[in-house]
């Protein structure tokens, strides 16, 4: 290659790089085919083309692209870790571990394979695993902003707060405009009066700025400090504006797409026959479901301390399967008059989902506390008959209370910005509950949060009977255990139980009236 074709080669990589900042990922693609056309043998145009792929969804359009760049140059890490990327998002999770770990064989210090690694074992709660890769990135490159901010989730889920806390300080140090570390330290810190912490992120709250995701994160962080000082004015204030600049956040938001699932939900399942489905599946899965901010977590570290769970935290294994097939017109169609009807069908889709779990752990029966899994009850009757459903039952102005007061990781649930948004969503949920009830009745069993936390010990024993397993001390003393963690509930779960979250939202009902809209019984 001559010098003018290198010259033209880089700056129409520099171009296709930009495009790809930009999410144009189609024209990547594009440009990146008609350049790869006469440099067959770059390895980055192919990276390139399968990234946008991947960024599409079109998981076997990236895979295929990517062998073909291994054809070209079989020891090149990126390429093998890309084909790892594509396998994981196609849940072949083995085929993920055996390429991240070739192209570290390749290359003992490919940090982007440590990175993924710890991904993989991270969505698997294989958290020490996930710790000890983490561990690895950090120490070939603890200047990476990511690699720190991977580091400390992992620290705060395994309860390290102290470990957490001083990477967080190291982040807030390299990258001072990374504003999610000042969250971050919110979630795990108790905040004292004067304290230094509150003092630095007002220093960065004051400065003029236009990013709507930075000002949530700092404010998101100050309601939180204020609340820790019982100082109410500000806490409310602070939690306003957190919720304002997070919702503007959330361009093209549509809450009647949110609504149409609800009624598509109910809709279906009435019109359905569900009569001749009926199978031995689900004996091994337990399901914790109901509001975020419910007590899921709670009741997902007291069960998944028994001895004969495996606690997969929020999977997304269930609500992904069902979110396909509500999609569309199309797809749901496809899914009640094609699979669901034919019996043969039903227990394939059930094998396939098991196996999916399965990967959390072969022998043990699985946890899912993934809060959203209650639209899809009825579902997971007819594909899992033996499965046990447990609804975390709490007051919803208190849920609707805490929703509003806490930042999410989730990109999806702009309604839990907005006021008038909440209030409507709560009420589908309390709607559909009821609906499940009187469709299913004691399939489903009411853990009522207030309950539990007045006696624990005796609302503990009648979770376990009706989930058939014997009772054991450690489901009572759970905070003795290393479960990890990995919501918004990092640090209250490591702690016993406390009244105090009980009717918690009485005290704000006049400072956000929109709770008083909320209906105050769930079934």
């Amino acid at each position: 290659m001559n010098y003018s074709n290198i010259i033209y080669l880089r700056k129409e990589l520099n171009k296709i790089k930009i495009l790809f900042k930009k999410g144009e990922f189609k024209l990547v693609i594009q440009k990146s085919k008609t350049l790869l056309k006469k440099n067959p043998n770059q390895i980055l145009i192919y990276n390139f083309i399968g990234l946008s792929y991947i960024q599409l969804n079109k998981i076997e359009n990236a895979l295929e692209i990517f062998l073909l760049s291994n054809q070209k140059l079989p020891s090149e890490p990126s390429t093998l870790c890309n084909i790892g990327i594509a396998y994981k998002n196609l849940d072949n999770i083995s085929k993920a571990r055996d390429y991240f770990n070739k192209a570290i064989n390749i290359n003992p210090r490919h940090l982007p394979s440590y990175i993924n690694l710890g991904h993989l074992e991270n969505n698997l709660n294989h958290t020490e695993k996930a710790a000890d890769y983490y561990l690895k990135a950090y120490h070939l490159n603890n200047n990476s902003e990511e690699v720190l901010t991977y580091h400390i989730l992992n620290l705060s889920a395994q309860g390290k707060f102290v470990e957490a806390k001083k990477i967080i300080l190291e982040l807030n140090k390299k990258f001072p405009e990374n504003t999610k570390s000042y969250h971050l330290y919110s979630k795990i810190h108790k905040y004292e009066l004067d304290d230094p912490h509150q003092k630095l992120m007002f220093s960065k709250i004051n400065i003029p700025s236009s990013n709507y995701e930075d000002l949530s994160n700092l404010h998101f962080a100050l309601a939180k400090s204020f609340n820790d000082q019982k100082n109410d004015e500000k806490f409310v204030h602070h939690t306003l504006k957190a919720n304002d600049t997070k919702f503007k956040t959330f361009k093209n938001y549509n809450f009647k797409l949110e609504k149409d699932q609800f009624e598509q939900i109910k809709k279906q399942y009435e019109n359905f026959d569900s009569q001749n489905q009926k199978n031995n599946k689900g004996e091994n899965l337990i399901f914790i479901v109901g509001l975020p901010r419910s007590g899921t977590t709670l009741l997902h570290q007291i069960i998944s301390s028994h001895s004969k769970t495996f606690g997969a935290e929020e999977s997304h294994v269930v609500s992904d399967f069902f979110i396909k097939k509500f999609k569309n017109k199309n797809s749901l169609a496809n899914f009640f008059s094609k699979e669901l009807v034919d019996k043969d069908t039903c227990i394939k889709l059930s094998n396939e989902i098991l196996s999916k779990y399965k990967m959390y752990d072969q022998n043990k029966i699985i946890v899912d506390k993934m809060p959203f899994n209650f639209k899809w009850i009825g579902f997971i009757k007819i594909l899992f008959p033996h499965a046990k459903i447990i609804h975390s039952n709490r007051n919803p102005v208190d849920s609707a209370f805490s929703i509003y007061r806490n930042m999410f990781d989730s990109p999806g649930i702009g309604w839990a910005y907005n006021q008038d948004y909440i209030t409507e969503y709560v009420n589908l949920y309390s709607d559909l509950m009821f609906f499940w009830k009187k469709e299913l009745g004691d399939f489903i069993y009411e853990s009522h949060y207030e309950k539990l936390v007045a006696d624990q010990i005796s609302e503990t024993k009648n979770i376990l009977e009706f989930c058939n397993l014997k009772f054991e001390d450690n489901c009572v003393n759970y905070t003795n255990n290393n479960i990890p963690s990995k919501t918004i509930s990092v640090y209250q779960v490591r702690n016993k139980i406390y009244k105090s979250s009980l009717n918690l939202s009485d005290k704000y009902l006049d400072y956000f009236p929109f709770l008083k809209k909320v209906k105050k019984k769930a079934p």
